[in-house]
């Protein structure tokens, strides 16, 4: 097998493999999953045209990987905010730092989730695995919250989902933001804003703000 990739794989490193996840990653982002070609994808890594075959199977299991290679360093952090110190207010405040922080790293990520939600279908496995395992964290920081009273009454998962779909909505609507708003909005005024939102509407005290 070693001696078919050297043949066959115009770039016959051990990088050949990580050159195809991020290959793919811009051009399933560009053309969503059923634009995007093997051929495309081989060609922008530099690999032969078999690699996908080769390292992956086929081009969905390339597409799962991709995938999981923007999940799950978000599900780990989020895992280590959770174990973390910090009153409960203080650990989910953190939460939406994080996601912020993941999206400047992968800003294809949230438009990977809608695609495949906006047509229909569900998320690729990666996807629902890591979402199962963050709502599952952050609804019992939640729940702690609620034990403590610091936290108001509600369903954790409503609150989870909420607190989730700040850093998620505005990544996503940043560029048509700007063109309705004609003004930029920093990363920084973003994040400030989603953090006091989200723990203005969790705390069992509001307090407010100047």
């Amino acid at each position: 097998m070693e001696s078919y990739e050297r043949m066959n794989d115009s770039n016959p490193t051990p990088d050949t493999r990580a050159a195809l996840i991020d290959a793919a990653r811009g051009i399933f982002a560009e053309q969503g999953y059923d634009g995007a070609s093997v051929r495309a994808i081989t060609s922008r890594a530099g690999a032969n045209l078999g690699a996908v075959t080769y390292h992956f199977g086929s081009k969905e299991a390339l597409y799962h990987e991709v995938v999981a290679s923007m999940m799950h360093p978000i599900r780990d952090r989020i895992l280590e905010v959770a174990r973390g110190e910090g009153a409960p207010l203080e650990r989910l405040d953190a939460v939406v730092a994080t996601y912020f922080e993941h999206f400047e790293r992968y800003p294809d990520l949230p438009h990977f989730l809608i695609e495949r939600i906006a047509s229909g279908q569900l998320p690729p496995p990666p996807v629902l695995q890591t979402m199962t395992d963050v709502l599952r964290t952050v609804s019992g920081i939640v729940s702690e919250g609620q034990a403590d009273g610091s936290i108001r009454a509600g369903n954790p998962v409503f609150m989870t989902l909420s607190l989730i779909s700040q850093p998620v909505y505005l990544t996503l609507v940043q560029h048509p933001l700007r063109a309705v708003t004609n003004a930029r909005f920093s990363r920084g005024a973003l994040v400030d804003h989603a953090r006091a939102f989200v723990r203005a509407g969790l705390s069992s005290t509001v307090e407010s703000t100047p």
